[in-house]
């Protein structure tokens, strides 16, 4: 060690450097300067990037300097001769420690190596004397277990700086645990440090351990571990540290997160965070929790663990909540069979049936509920339910385990009936019993000490008087309450005990004034007179029925020709209203006899009827008699259009006697005779045809029922029921 004035101390420097001697150039009067350094004991210089310096004041530190250098890896360092060794590698782009082979690098007792991109430490990368290891803000996340090991033996001999490095510490590493359990236990770091002026201060180092998937510290008397075989399943194990209260976490943690709690003394948990955490599963086994609320449970929750605490019940929310999780445990609690719990019960019974009959039992002294069923008792009323609403079933169970003041729930099933045939064991002990929404159309027996009863919303037409009188015997002994409204009623006369009874018990019908009849009349607004009305005397019924059938037979004496026609017309009962035509077939159903001087007439008859008329049908040379006679004979019906012209008409008048003959040789032959206006009188024809109009009726051309009459009077075709008549129309 050289000590020389601070303006010869560049010439000293200058100097060693071409010299193999181990040396320190000081300057100043006393050694607690800076005292620049040559060479090393093992023949190492001071690293070209680095400073190397040495520090007495209590003791003599050699401090090689390479900070801030953009140094990857640490290079050959030297021994010095005097003091204990520190290396300064800060904020540089290391990311692996050398091997301890090196001895200027094994002889270091301090390793400062902060704000690098280190990742992992070997056993045989530590030097043999360290005493401080500074590995703040690096990106380390676990270390071998040798480390560990390492480190935990030597804790009060060695100091380690790790804020800014965040823990993915595997549970199978009880040593690393241990260590940062150590660490945790003293957050804060004290060192006596010389600053720039050569005197001594205390700089405290804040060193809190961080883990990974919080992002933050591990909550307190907890350890906090990655899973063995997946370091995405995160651990937080707060077990048996006899906590009270839940530990404090974020929201967001990273990885399928664990938080074992079981063994504790918690008894509500936390609903600051909870909601709106990532835990996944959550284990509060052996606690003393007595109520669970949903939003004391994570949104993302897939196990929770409950069992042995004292709970009694869960809400609909969290059971809703519970049912859709992977896992749930829920023995060993002394759960009530609170009837404001049921949804809860359900659950229960699915997944734990013996929990569920340890529940009924400790409520009711029963074991046994009807399948499907669930049973619970109403603390405020001490009525003991029998639940078996909405399952869509079609009767009631056969076996019904009864104790005092039950009452059965068989809403919004499928049942139809309830008749003497049906056997429920202890069916005649429910007090009450509540059927709405279900199918009934009979109901025939109830339970013999029923105190309400409820069947709306049924298919129910009316209720038996047995029933009725049942009910009304019931109402004198106790407080009945009855619901009936939604039912199909009958308001007949038929079902007048069933309205009388309605109106007698009126106090006891809730909800009578909704009650509504099948034709959407209120009971209410009904009176017996409304269903029966007052009967009719006999001799009324007698006296008005005769004369109206005297009336009747007065109009059909007054239009017996008239209604024949007219229904005829109408095609009405054409069975009746048609006449049977008998005798052979002819080629024409009318010959039409005129005057060539009324031709004009004719246009209206040919194209309604089948006709035959001389100017179309009669053969030109034939003889006009013979062309009547045939005419007539190929007829059935001859028409005379009995004019002016035609009365003085020689051929008319012979036509006329000929038909005449024609209809008195065969029967089946008809003369129809159509007086048009103008014909006043007769007396111009002969005796025997003056005889015949005088004798026998005949159309009026100007007859305002003319068309109906000469369609009446045609020849008619007997038709079937099931066969149309063919009519033409001759009105149009």
């Amino acid at each position: 060690m050289i000590f020389v004035t601070y303006k010869d101390k560049s010439y000293y420097t200058q100097q060693l450097n071409h010299t193999n001697e181990t040396a320190f150039v000081c300057s100043g009067k006393s050694p607690a300067d800076y005292c620049y350094f040559n060479l090393g004991l093992n023949g190492k210089r001071c690293p070209t990037a680095c400073i190397c310096e040495l520090r007495i004041v209590d003791k003599s530190e050699f401090m090689i300097n390479c900070t801030r250098q953009g140094l990857r890896n640490i290079p050959e360092l030297p021994i010095p001769s005097v003091g204990e060794a520190y290396l300064f590698f800060e904020s540089n782009g290391l990311t692996e420690l050398p091997n301890t082979w090196s001895e200027g690098y094994n002889n270091l007792m301090e390793l400062h190596l902060a704000n690098n991109s280190l990742t992992t430490i070997q056993i045989n990368q530590l030097p043999r004397n360290l005493k401080w290891l500074d590995l703040r803000n690096n990106n380390i996340m676990f270390l071998d277990p040798n480390v560990a090991k390492y480190l935990l033996d030597r804790k009060n001999i060695i100091t380690l700086l790790q804020s800014g490095v965040y823990w993915k510490c595997n549970c199978n590493n009880t040593n690393l645990l241990n260590f940062l359990d150590v660490l945790e236990k003293k957050d804060t770091i004290k060192r006596r440090m010389i600053n720039d002026n050569f005197t001594p201060k205390i700089e405290e180092f804040q060193n809190p351990v961080h883990f990974y998937h919080l992002k933050g510290p591990c909550p307190n008397l907890c350890t906090c571990c990655v899973n063995g075989t997946d370091e995405n399943q995160f651990i937080i194990n707060c077990t048996s540290q006899d906590l009270t209260n839940f530990p404090a976490l974020p929201n967001n943690i990273l990885g399928y997160s664990s938080l074992l709690l079981e063994n504790n003394n918690i008894g509500t948990l936390s609903t600051t965070f909870l909601r709106n955490s990532t835990l996944k599963e959550i284990h509060l086994r052996r606690n003393n929790l007595t109520h669970l609320h949903l939003d004391q449970l994570p949104s993302n929750l897939q196990v929770l663990d409950i069992r042995q605490n004292n709970l009694k019940g869960l809400d609909d929310t969290v059971t809703e909540f519970i049912s859709n999780l992977s896992k749930i445990q829920l023995a060993e609690n002394p759960w009530q069979c609170d009837c404001k719990f049921t949804k809860f019960l359900g659950h229960l019974r699915k997944v734990s049936s013996p929990e569920y009959q340890v529940a009924l039992r400790r409520c009711s002294g029963l074991e046994y509920c009807p399948d499907s069923c669930i049973c619970c008792k109403e603390v405020e009323s001490q009525k003991f339910i029998i639940n078996c609403s909405n399952l869509a079933l079609m009767e009631i169970p056969e076996k019904l385990h009864i104790i005092e003041n039950a009452s059965l729930l068989f809403e919004n099933n499928r049942l139809q009936s309830l008749n003497k045939s049906t056997k429920i064991n202890g069916f005649d002990q429910l007090k009450e019993l509540h059927l709405r929404y279900n199918r009934l159309t009979k109901l025939e027996i109830l339970p013999e000490n029923i105190q309400f009863l409820d069947i709306r919303n049924n298919s129910l037409k009316t209720l038996s008087k047995n029933l009725t009188e049942f009910l009304t015997r019931k109402s004198n002994m106790s407080n009945l309450t009855i619901f009936i409204s939604g039912n199909n009623w009958t308001c007949h006369c038929k079902e007048i005990n069933f309205f009388r009874f309605t109106k007698n018990l009126a106090e006891y019908i809730k909800d009578l004034c909704k009650t509504e009849c099948h034709d959407s009349r209120l009971f209410v607004s009904l009176e017996e007179k409304d269903l029966c009305p007052e009967k009719i005397p006999r001799y009324v019924i007698y006296f008005t029925s005769f004369i109206l059938l005297s009336c009747l037979l007065s109009i059909l004496q007054c239009f017996w020709k008239s209604i024949p026609m007219w229904l005829y017309e109408k095609r009405l009962f054409l069975k009746m209203t048609t006449r049977l035509e008998k005798g052979t077939e002819t080629k024409y159903d009318c010959f039409l006899a005129y005057c060539h001087k009324d031709s004009h007439f004719v246009r209206e008859y040919v194209d309604r009827l089948r006709l035959c008329f001389y100017e179309r049908d009669w053969l030109a040379g034939e003889p006009i008699p013979d062309c009547i006679c045939h005419s007539v004979e190929n007829s059935k019906c001859i028409v005379i259009l009995m004019t002016k012209n035609f009365l003085k008409s020689v051929w008319g008048r012979l036509e006329f006697r000929l038909a005449l003959h024609a209809t008195s040789k065969d029967q089946y032959k008809r003369l129809i005779v159509i007086v048009y206006p103008g014909v006043e009188n007769f007396d111009n024809l002969d005796g025997e045809l003056q005889s015949y109009l005088k004798l026998n009726t005949y159309l009026m051309r100007n007859d305002l029922n003319f068309w109906s009459k000469l369609i009446y009077a045609l020849p008619h075709k007997m038709i079937d029921d099931d066969e149309e008549i063919e009519i033409n129309d001759i009105e149009t």
